[in-house]
């Protein structure tokens, strides 16, 4: 597929610190994962896809960074029920073949189109959608202004800077998972992206 997108990208998961696969490290059990993707300017297939969002929400089997991707996860996709059908023939694969080669999803539990209700305010951006909820705020350095990053970092190919966030809490029930976090680790990057 001929793509190409830009947006931000929001991450949180299960870990009460940082999470130790930012920086190259084993956990002690598998992980949770909750992606937002805010598709700002994009075209998949020449289908205009500004102005959508997909949620996907991963199980993770291993603990292992470098099991990450080739074990993977089981999980969902969601995507705004906003879109159009011409959007929905091109996202709809895009998203479930991971083409982006970083989505962790290898048994796919389904692909749904659901109202999500999105609001930004401040450095604060929250989500709720029939399936969960998330909201998260970047973390600040020391001079109260700008937040702390990583540079370099494992995932540099996707993403060169990755901002740190708290996420305050997130949710989670559908397919017989029902998850409840609250002050888990969290990213946010700006993605701009294309097929090779």
């Amino acid at each position: 597929m001929a793509w190409h997108i830009k947006g931000t990208w929001n991450e949180s998961c299960a870990s009460e610190g940082h999470c130790s696969f930012q920086f190259g490290r084993d956990r002690e059990e598998p992980c949770k994962q909750w992606v937002l993707f805010q598709i700002e300017e994009g075209e998949i297939e020449e289908v205009d896809v500004a102005g959508t969002f997909v949620v996907t929400v991963a199980d993770i089997y291993s603990n292992k960074i470098s099991e990450l991707f080739s074990k993977g996860a089981e999980g969902a996709i969601y995507i705004s029920d906003n879109t159009t059908f011409e959007q929905r023939k091109v996202m709809e694969p895009f998203f479930v073949n991971n083409v982006m080669g970083h989505s962790l999803i290898k048994k796919l539990l389904g692909v749904k189109y659901v109202n999500m209700e999105l609001s930004e305010k401040g450095t604060t951006t929250h989500l709720k959608m029939p399936y969960g909820e998330w909201e998260a705020s970047l973390t600040l350095g020391r001079d109260g202004k700008n937040p702390m990053r990583i540079e370099n970092g494992v995932f540099s190919d996707l993403f060169p800077v990755v901002d740190i966030c708290n996420t305050h809490f997130w949710n989670y029930h559908d397919f017989g998972k029902n998850w409840d976090f609250k002050d888990r680790s969290g990213a946010r990057a700006d993605f701009d992206l294309k097929s090779k």
